[in-house]
């Protein structure tokens, strides 16, 4: 039996390995150097002050029979001890230590024959070892001082950084000290670094002589903010105090934590800066501002101020009533050109700048029309003046005044009543449908069970089971266009679920690329990378890709190129998917009336009518929109357009166009 061996790999903490040199660690090398070569002169270069002392080591006397040698004319210069007998450097005092640089044996024999018994020799071979030893001081020496050099510049460089920046930055221990501040803290507060150091943050920043959980303060934002910070690693806060002139200073305050390696808090970094001028202006902005919006906002007139390009500033509730346009679409997305015909406003700010036409900087009441949201035109008045500051125009305001407003609530009037009466129509069509759907489809159920038990029955009768069949057949496109009638009277999306336009599309591909109908269709896919998902109906929707992909497939006869593209409108929040063939295409008289519900180019029993009323009408319930683009003998392309969600986005912005240009 072979014995089991262990093996022990202990952790080894390198702070705690000491080497143990016993008392010879603390003896003082003095040196003499027999033989005053190179080798000698380089060793008296390297040995400085510095060096020596580092070592334990000084060299004290050289002796060479050649006076004239470098390492002896320098150990000279040095006023170290010279000889040309080496036994001469026995009697200095001190001396322990001698090293035989002449490469000599029989020197070294001499030597070691010759010394005192209390000398120790290091031969030319062993002096190798030794000028390692001297040369890798050397490079710590040098190592030591670039780190030093480094560690100075870093310090400087991070220090430059929070120094230069315009905000209040303080490093706080868990104890509340201070363990630093930027400079631009230092001049905040008027102190020196050294009046900072050790103190706590609410001596420097509240002038405090306890926390202030345990003052009047009554709170303290790091401890109460602590597991927050912890936890989304910054916090900001506004915060407004009494300064010691009774006058409220506002701050704003942000904190990060800075963690040890076992990921506790050791410290708190915050950044601050002073706000209270701004606050101050931002009020009383806001007071006057209130006023005036509330006296613009309670006219019962339209009132718009524009700057000097064109871009609406001010849009009040008066305006908004006139027009339609909701006052944050305009302001935000919109220009003057949206509701104002720009030659009529250039026209107009031309006699504003004449004296023909009023006062300078004046328009009198002027008869125009305006843009509703609709494209509707409205008889207005206008009344408008320049606004200049310091003499330089900054914009202008006016106000429009409703000349025909029996006139604009008839016309809404009429278009509520043509909407009612459309959308009426729309359900009656639905309710009819679905009605003779529900009627029809029992009847057509019997039919099927007859026709299966006939078919069983005449399993022998080729002929009549070929008519059975096709009793079969035809009874189950009647289902179909019942269950069409079914799909198109409902007026709801189904089961709402987030999905990929692209898993949408490749869903509804791999239903047909077995058939034999798509053999020979040649299918490109082009689909944008990226795009978020749809939020819909997923099986509608594929209903919809299904019907366009067939209604491709029969118009290219099962030959040809269907291209699909999917691509997101990021400024309009609209998905845009496209569905092109390559097939007759469709005559430009018969655009508006493909989606009509029954309407077919099919030949007879081969189309319903259904197929395209069922796409639009799921589209629509999506909030989308289906258009198509077709010419005959240049294909046909189905252009789907369907919101990000179901909120209707706001149309494109217009062309910029500045008053002044």
């Amino acid at each position: 039996m072979k014995p089991t061996l262990f093996r022990f790999e202990p952790e080894i903490n390198k702070e705690s390995i000491q080497i143990v040199r016993g008392r010879q660690s603390k003896v003082i090398f003095n040196a003499g150097v027999i033989g005053g070569g190179n080798a000698c002169l380089n060793l008296l270069k390297l040995l400085d002050e510095d060096r020596s002392s580092r070592l334990k080591m000084r060299i004290i006397g050289v002796s060479d029979i050649n006076p004239d040698s470098p390492g002896y004319v320098c150990a000279k210069k040095l006023n170290l001890f010279t000889t040309t007998n080496f036994k001469e450097l026995f009697s200095l005092k001190g001396l322990n230590l001698i090293i035989e640089l002449t490469g000599s044996y029989e020197v070294l024999d001499q030597i070691i024959q010759s010394k005192p018994s209390n000398l120790s020799v290091i031969d030319h071979v062993g002096a190798r070892f030794l000028w390692d030893l001297i040369q890798l001081e050397v490079e710590k020496v040098e190592l030591e001082k670039e780190w030093h050099r480094y560690l100075e510049a870093l310090r400087k460089q991070t220090k430059v950084i929070p120094d230069s920046l315009p905000y209040r930055i303080m490093v706080i221990n868990m104890d509340k000290t201070v363990e630093t501040v930027n400079q631009t803290f230092l001049n905040a507060f008027n102190l020196t670094e050294s009046m900072v150091l050790g103190k706590h943050c609410y001596e420097l920043k509240y002038g405090i002589d306890r926390p202030c959980m345990r003052s009047e303060n009554n709170r303290c934002y790091i401890d109460d903010n602590l597991a927050e910070i912890k936890e989304k690693g910054i916090f900001s806060t506004y915060e407004e105090y009494p300064s010691k002139s009774g006058k409220s200073r506002c701050e704003v305050i942000t904190m990060a934590p800075i963690f040890d390696d076992d990921g506790e808090i050791v410290q708190i970094l915050e950044a601050s800066r002073d706000v209270t001028d701004r606050i101050e202006l931002e009020r009383e902005a806001e007071k006057s501002n209130t006023f005036l919006q509330n006296v613009i906002q309670s006219t019962v007139d339209g009132i718009v101020v524009v700057d000097t390009k064109g871009n609406v500033l001010i849009y009040n509730k008066g305006m908004e009533r006139l027009t339609g346009f909701p006052a944050n679409e305009i302001i935000n997305k919109r220009h003057l050109s949206t509701f104002y015909d720009i030659e009529t406003a250039r026209a107009n700010m031309e006699k504003m700048r004449s004296d023909k036409y009023g006062p300078p900087g004046k328009l009198n009441p002027t008869s125009m029309t305006i843009k509703t949201r609709y494209g509707e035109e409205i008889p207005v008045t206008l009344s408008a003046s320049i606004i200049t500051i310091e003499g330089k125009e900054i914009g202008s305001v006016g106000v429009f005044t409703d000349m025909r407003e029996i006139l604009e609530m008839r016309r809404n009037l009429e278009e509520a009543h043509l909407q009612l009466v459309q959308s009426e129509k729309i359900a009656s069509v639905g309710r009819m449908a679905a009605g003779v759907a529900h009627e029809i489809n029992n009847p057509l159920s019997g039919i099927m069970i007859y026709a299966e038990l006939l078919k069983e029955n005449l399993k022998d009768n080729l002929q009549h089971l070929k008519d059975v069949q096709e009793i079969i057949t035809q009874t189950l496109r009647c289902k179909k266009i019942v269950s069409d009638l079914l799909e198109f009277s409902r007026q709801s999306v189904g089961k709402v679920s987030s999905f990929s336009v692209e898993e949408l599309i490749n869903k509804s591909l791999n239903l047909f690329v077995n058939q034999a109908l798509f053999q020979d269709i040649q299918v490109q896919q082009l689909i944008e990378e990226g795009m978020p998902h749809m939020v819909g109906d997923p099986g509608q929707l594929q209903q919809v890709l299904t019907n366009l992909l067939l209604n491709a497939a029969d118009a290219m006869h099962g030959k040809g190129r269907l291209n699909i593209d999917a691509t997101f409108d990021h400024a309009r929040e609209y998905f845009i998917i496209k569905v092109s063939d390559t097939g007759p295409g469709i005559p430009k008289d018969l655009h508006d009336k493909i989606f009509d519900i029954f309407f077919t180019t099919k030949p007879v029993g081969k189309g319903t009518g259904l197929g395209l009323s069922i796409t639009k009408n799921i589209i629509q319930l999506h909030g989308g929109n289906i258009m198509v683009d077709s010419a005959p003998g240049k294909g046909t392309s189905f252009i789907i357009e369907l919101p990000l969600g179901f909120v209707d986005q706001p149309q494109d912005e217009p062309v910029f166009i500045g008053l002044d240009e």
